[in-house]
């Protein structure tokens, strides 16, 4: 696969400041939810030294929903309790809405390429939203206070509870990402009833979120996305795409 990243940056509500290598999104105003599940709290990454696409179909490793639904690596589904939900919402809020949870430690190892860990929490109609360079990988170093490290750990029992007992999650709908690529040795045509993507000048990544019928086409045609092996298709005009997809979220 082309090595060219694509670092996707995700906008944030409200006023955002950089503290000691960490993004910082303090409490802002956000409209009502509408009749979908509205996120809560949710667990991303992002950034990193990876292939072209790749951030684009990078799916959130754990969103928690308004309703009690929560779903894991856009593949499982799991409804939890109210007071589960409300035990997520209050321990992320109580770390986020502190700047100093998200202040690196002076002197930590900086590590070349990490991906960031991006958490958010909503309550209130407001948002709170921090960054962590490395988060993970840095963790024996404590490059962070250790709030940040309990939140990691409280999300990630949930995600692995999700993903050990939740049900498949198989929404009509998918984030199609395909990538232009140069003379390519073989490639299938291009599937019946996926929208062809459109390049513009300068332009080798192209995202469409597909529904219903040409999200089902989209699937029939690449069964099994894997983020490590990208199927080749050959458009239309002659150019080769390589192409993958994941499934959309609720609020997506």
């Amino acid at each position: 696969m082309d090595r060219r990243s694509l670092l996707v940056a995700a906008g944030a509500v409200g006023v955002t400041a950089a503290v000691g290598g960490a993004a910082v999104a303090v409490a802002a105003d956000e409209p009502e939810a509408g009749r979908r599940p509205q996120p809560v709290v949710s667990w991303e990454l992002t950034g990193g030294f990876v292939p072209a696409g790749w951030n684009l179909l990078r799916a959130p490793r754990l969103v928690a929903y308004d309703d009690g639904l929560v779903i894991a690596d856009a593949l499982k589904r799991l409804r939890i309790s109210g007071g589960d939900l409300r035990s997520l919402r209050n321990h992320a809020t109580t770390v986020l809405r502190d700047p100093a949870n998200a202040r690196r430690r002076p002197g930590a190892p900086q590590i070349a390429d990490l991906p960031s860990t991006v958490f958010t929490a909503r309550t209130n109609g407001r948002k709170f939203s921090a960054t962590f360079e490395g988060l993970e990988e840095t963790r024996r170093d404590k490059a962070y206070p250790a709030p940040a490290y309990a939140l990691l750990d409280h999300l990630a029992q949930l995600r692995d509870r999700t993903n050990r007992t939740g049900s498949p999650f198989h929404p009509d709908a998918v984030r199609m990402v395909a990538t232009l690529l140069g003379p390519a040795a073989s490639a299938q045509p291009w599937p019946a009833g996926v929208p062809v993507p459109h390049f513009r000048k300068d332009e080798f990544v192209v995202q469409l979120d597909l529904r219903g019928r040409e999200a089902r086409a989209l699937t029939r045609a690449v069964p099994h996305p894997d983020l490590a092996q990208w199927p080749v298709f050959r458009l239309p005009d002659g150019r080769r795409v390589q192409l993958n997809w994941r499934y959309l979220l609720p609020h997506e």
